[in-house]
């Protein structure tokens, strides 16, 4: 029986093999953490703009409009040439161009991308793609705790308003009191241990309407969590009986206006806190000690040592992709017995880092800090 047509992709044919890879990474998307907090406007947490058309160092606009925030006139007060402009406020990426690539050995197919699901192409594809979703997911939780360009948080949260990682105790741990506390920080924009007084983080909708901010923790600090004698009293008797409650299940999802994510502990190895240097084996959130250094770097972390979550809300990363992601075979010079696949990337994350284009709110500022992240970190280990 011939083969079917769909099932041969000539490597030549640039507009095939894009698509070819695009498919492949579109599969991958959904093993990623970052799935359905992504969406293609500043309401989600990860607001993505495409413009396969566009090389690197082409930069990608967003735009976002402020509230009115004014006073009226009272009788004959003079209105006209006295009113206010309306708040705009923006940022750009400026996309670079990386490749991830994969030894294929001895086996690959000369002439086509051939049988989607034997060839080595396939394989070298689907591998690339997923490699693709780990590193891009990392790339986030790196932006949120100030690894990636060494981005600093501008907000930060620890327990007791200790001053710096250095001088948490043993005591300084994720407990119900301290999200008591953290939530109304959020909610009124004031209270950081470091940062000044701001707006507070724009919440996320939740399919039912309900507005929220997204905590993204660790095993560390969720142990932490379940272990408080504050949050055992109060889950012990609010929460559904059985195997469901979160004591027993040690799945906590919601507290207050918090919805809580777990994620796991970044394995792998950074040669360097800029994009695409990052060999990523698990994603997640890494540790950071009193010096600074993030696990993950080849450095040995020191004194004392915090775990870093984050606190998220709308708009809070923005991710620009550029040309059309390409998969590139590369024949080696002896003859072509072995060959290089690499997958070609032009993009770029960041957080949203607002800068007003005619003035920034009096109090309740956007402009010039993170615009919808902060961090907080809790006491884990003492090295």
């Amino acid at each position: 029986m011939p083969k079917q047509s769909t099932g041969i992709l000539r490597y030549g044919n640039a507009l095939e093999r894009k698509g070819w890879m695009v498919e492949g990474m579109i599969q991958k998307a959904s093993e990623s953490f970052w799935r359905g907090l992504t969406g293609n406007n500043a309401n989600a947490v990860v607001y993505q703009k495409n413009d396969f058309g566009v090389k690197a160092g082409h930069n990608i606009i967003f735009d976002y409009s402020g509230m009115l925030a004014t006073a009226g006139f009272r009788g004959k007060e003079q209105a006209f040439g006295n009113s206010p402009a309306k708040m705009k406020f923006s940022d750009s990426l400026t996309l670079e161009f990386g490749r991830y690539t994969v030894d294929n050995g001895m086996e690959f197919d000369a002439e086509a991308l051939g049988d989607l699901d034997l060839a080595s192409h396939a394989d070298s594809r689907d591998k690339l793609a997923d490699n693709f979703v780990r590193a891009k997911d990392q790339m986030l939780f790196d932006l949120g705790q100030g690894f990636l360009r060494d981005q600093k948080p501008s907000h930060i949260v620890r327990p007791g308003g200790k001053t710096s990682i250095a001088n948490l105790t043993n005591t300084d741990k994720l407990t119900w009191d301290f999200l008591v506390d953290l939530e109304t920080i959020v909610k009124t924009g004031s209270g950081w241990t470091e940062g000044s007084r701001r707006a507070p983080l724009k919440p996320f909708k939740l399919a039912n309407g309900k507005s929220v901010w997204l905590l993204v923790l660790d095993a560390f600090q969720i142990r932490d969590l379940l272990k408080d004698d504050g949050f055992k009293k109060i889950y012990g008797s609010a929460e559904v009986r059985g195997i469901e409650n979160s004591l027993i299940s040690h799945r906590v999802t919601e507290v207050g206006s918090f919805v809580i994510m777990e994620a796991s502990t970044f394995a792998g190895l950074s040669t360097s806190n800029q994009l695409f240097k990052t060999a990523v084996e698990i994603q997640g959130l890494r540790l950071i000690d009193e010096s600074g250094d993030f696990s993950g770097t080849g450095v040995a972390l020191n004194g004392k040592v915090a775990s870093r979550g984050l606190i998220l809300g709308a708009g809070a990363f923005q991710l620009g992709m550029g040309n059309t992601p390409d998969y590139i075979l590369q024949r080696s010079q002896d003859f072509g017995i072995t060959s290089e696949s690499a997958l070609a990337l032009t993009m770029q994350v960041d957080k949203c880092r607002l800068t007003a284009e005619v003035e920034d709110y009096k109090e309740a500022k956007i402009a010039n800090m993170d615009y919808s992240v902060a961090v907080i970190d809790t006491f884990t280990d003492e090295i």
